[in-house]
């Protein structure tokens, strides 16, 4: 040891005191477990069910091993958006270029068809013509031999052809490659209308058509209608001459057409309809309708007339108090000239 180093004194320090252990707690007796309680018969309790242990075999690596991995999302999955507008832009523009390629193909044949030698008219037929020229009614329907068959659509033709004064109804018939028929039905005409100018009337009550030069004018003339009423009254335009055409067809049907030919048929104020008959315009006024019954009861009163060889002057059939009563005015006949005298001849 050298001078001056202090001596190092080994300290011991004293161990700590062993705790004490805790006292042992004393345990209870066990409580005798009691013996369940027999069910009743009859009664149904609840009853626990022991789950089966899990299958110490199986190991979580081979679970997770067992589990499909997850499928890779693709851009479709990624930009769902963008590719639905890409498929959406797509569809319409293949639906755009069908439209134009058959528009297109269709223009191609249509050019084609309008084209060909093949489906020139070779054939025209036009029936039912008897006061329309053959000529006449194919500058209406616009259409000749040589023609294209597809210039002008059938229905067109049809109504260019009505539109002619005379045709009342027409069909129009196209067979391939190069036929075309025409059938008309033509306005019968049976009375002439009197307004400010002159007019044909059809057998169905229709104002065809204005009297030109060579149409029929021996026909019962219809008078007594004022113009501006007429024209602006539909209802009782189409009423009056319906009236007018059953009254020619009662007056046929009685046997006086022939006898005693219609010069002239009058709608009166009233409403009533008066005839002017036979060659010397005999009077007859008929009133309102029926008149199939009046005119029986005229031809039985001109046939008396006639077994006296008198000729009427008027007959009233008009009576509305007193229908079966008759008023007749006899014609006078006209007194003979004087012959002269020899002397006053000589003279």
């Amino acid at each position: 040891m050298t001078e001056g180093a202090k001596p190092r004194r080994n300290r011991r320090r004293a161990a700590p005191e062993a705790e004490a252990p805790p006292p042992k707690r004393k345990r209870a007796a066990k409580k005798p477990r009691r013996e369940p309680r027999p069910e009743p018969s009859g009664t149904r309790g609840n009853r626990r069910v022991e789950r089966p242990p899990s299958d110490p075999g199986i190991s979580v690596s081979e679970i997770a091993d067992s589990i499909p991995p997850e499928p890779r999302r693709g851009l479709a999955d990624r930009f769902p958006r963008f590719w639905r507008a890409a498929a959406l832009t797509l569809k319409l523009g293949l639906a755009a270029a069908c439209v134009v390629g058959g528009v297109a193909v269709y223009r191609l044949v249509h050019d084609y068809v309008l084209r060909a030698p093949a489906f020139a008219i070779s054939t025209l037929e036009v029936e039912g013509l008897e006061r329309v020229g053959e000529e006449s009614l194919l500058e209406a329907a616009g259409i000749q031999l040589g023609d294209n068959v597809f210039t002008r659509p059938v229905e067109e033709i049809r109504q260019r052809v009505e539109g002619h004064p005379w045709v009342a109804s027409a069909t129009v018939e196209r067979r391939l490659p190069g036929h075309v028929s025409i059938a008309v039905v033509e306005h019968r005409p049976v009375a002439v209308l009197a307004l400010e100018g002159l007019y044909l009337v059809s057998e169905d009550g229709t104002v065809f058509k204005g009297v030109e030069l060579g149409d029929p004018v021996d026909l019962p003339v219809v008078t007594g209608l004022e113009q501006g009423e007429f024209v602006r009254n539909r209802a009782f335009r189409t009423a009056v001459l319906l009236e007018v055409v059953a009254l020619m067809h009662d007056y046929r049907a009685a046997g006086l057409w022939r006898r005693e030919p219609i010069g002239e048929i009058r709608v009166e104020p009233t409403g009533g309809l008066s005839l002017r008959v036979g060659e010397d315009a005999m009077l007859v006024r008929l009133g309102r309708g029926p008149h199939r019954t009046k005119l029986l009861r005229l031809r039985r009163i001109l046939d008396r007339l006639d077994e006296s060889e008198s000729r009427a002057e008027y007959v009233f059939l008009d009576n509305v108090r007193r229908p079966d009563r008759v008023t007749v005015r006899l014609r006078e006949e006209p007194e003979p000239a004087p012959e002269p005298d020899e002397e006053e001849a000589a003279g």
